[in-house]
């Protein structure tokens, strides 16, 4: 069956899927940085009661309701491709993947829903205590939201939580708050709610300048600053700590994946971070002897001081990793090797 896959398939379901994703990503992260901006702004009305604020808040509301509807449209085609596009995936790890993808769906998406019809149409109607509940409690919806995305993609990264069963032939849940509490979930919860918070304050300030630079709404545009600016530098400054977490997580976990990032073939102690380089387009494998990179400006000994510790025996192991993905790509080409192999030769992965 597999000698009759088209793999042009398999290249246009990750383009499809990429595609969806970056435009996914364009506008979600945004929302996330917004949501807390006219919250804070809807604070400000609550308490003093100067309809400047309110104003100043429903203006912004504007902006995030177009950027949630693309996230919602956009977000709604992923999920479905996740069957449409990589179906056997789905069937193999579903008992896993399946479970944070509904609970976002039946928790935290039916809340952004419901309180987002209060926030933008409940003006007037209810009270201004219970809409401002409404305007938090809607960028709080599409934060839990993002908990259970991040979730499914943290288990992706570093399966925990589950055993392979064979008779099914599936990975089958065995603990659900291993999986939803993983520590690199948690890392990347923080890590991507707080970039999505720089993000929305980056968007205030900018919007808000070029409304300087033309000279119009100078109070709104002055006031819009201060907001995004403070909560900018704070997001800012935590984003930091959550990052260097998320550096120090893919050291320990993932390896393979870092050295792949980083352009490192080999091993060793004190490895320097590349800040700039141009990759080697001659470069086919670890041993040909000809340079990764074309031209890198090097921080010496920086990556092992951002990872903790990169070991010859740690980074060394990739190399292992890779001539076992070698060995694998090899079967998924001609499947009929793998029974050439005895079974005291099969790989263990």
């Amino acid at each position: 069956m597999i000698e009759s896959i088209d793999t042009s398939l398999i290249d246009w379901s990750r383009a499809q899927f990429a595609m969806t994703a970056m435009y996914h990503w364009i506008f979600v992260p945004l929302t996330l940085g917004l949501a807390v901006v006219m919250g804070i702004m809807e604070t400000l009305y609550y308490k003093t009661g100067n309809e400047f604020w309110k104003k100043t808040a429903q203006f912004w509301m504007k902006l995030f309701g177009i950027n949630f509807a693309i996230g919602v449209a956009t977000g709604l085609i992923l999920e479905f491709e996740f069957g449409t596009n990589w179906s056997n995936y789905s069937w193999f790890v579903g008992d896993i993947f399946g479970a944070p993808l509904a609970i976002e769906g039946i928790l935290a998406f039916f809340m952004e829903a419901t309180f987002i019809a209060v926030m933008f149409f409940g003006w007037g109607k209810v009270s201004k205590r219970f809409h401002l509940a409404s305007t938090w409690l809607t960028g709080l919806g599409a934060t839990i939201s993002a908990w259970w995305i991040l979730v499914a993609n943290a288990w992706m990264q570093h399966p925990v939580g589950m055993e392979f069963n064979p008779d099914t032939v599936r990975n089958e849940m065995v603990d659900f708050w291993a999986v939803a509490t993983s520590p690199v979930a948690v890392n990347k919860f923080f890590h991507t709610v707080l970039s999505g918070w720089v993000l929305g304050a980056i968007f205030v300030v900018g919007i808000s300048c070029w409304y300087l630079l033309k000279k119009r709404n100078r109070e709104f545009a002055l006031a819009s600053i201060k907001i995004g600016a403070i909560f900018g530098l704070v997001a800012s400054l935590l984003s930091v700590w959550t990052g260097d977490g998320s550096g120090y997580q893919i050291a320990q976990t993932q390896p393979m994946k870092l050295a792949a990032v980083e352009g490192l073939y080999e091993g060793g102690t004190n490895v320097g971070l590349v800040g700039i380089g141009v990759l080697n387009p001659e470069k086919k494998t670890y041993n040909d002897g000809k340079d990764p990179f074309l031209f890198r400006f090097e921080i010496p000994s920086m990556l092992s001081f951002l990872c903790i510790q990169i070991r010859p025996s740690c980074v060394g192991g990739n190399l292992r990793y890779y001539y076992r993905l070698q060995t694998l790509l090899l079967f998924h080409q001609r499947p009929g090797l793998y029974k050439s192999f005895p079974d005291g030769h099969r790989l263990q992965y």
